[in-house]
């Protein structure tokens, strides 16, 4: 389930750097840019994926702090 956000934030990102580029410069037809693309919406997607799942198998600390008086 988080991939898919994950996965949904970066196309998401890359579509709207997509429609700018569009205003900028017309269609990108250099293979080289598809693939540059491609490959940032893949990285972006799994490190995302990677970090979020870090964070949430973090140990929730079950100590209490005593205050001394």
């Amino acid at each position: 389930m988080l991939l898919k956000k994950c996965l949904d934030f970066s196309a998401t990102l890359y579509i709207i750097h997509l429609f700018i580029c569009l205003v900028y410069g017309g269609w990108p037809s250099s293979v080289t840019w598809w693939v540059v693309n491609g490959t940032g919406v893949t990285v972006m997607a799994l490190l995302g994926e990677y970090l979020c799942i870090k964070r949430e198998l973090r140990e929730i600390p079950t100590r209490c702090r005593s205050s001394k008086k």
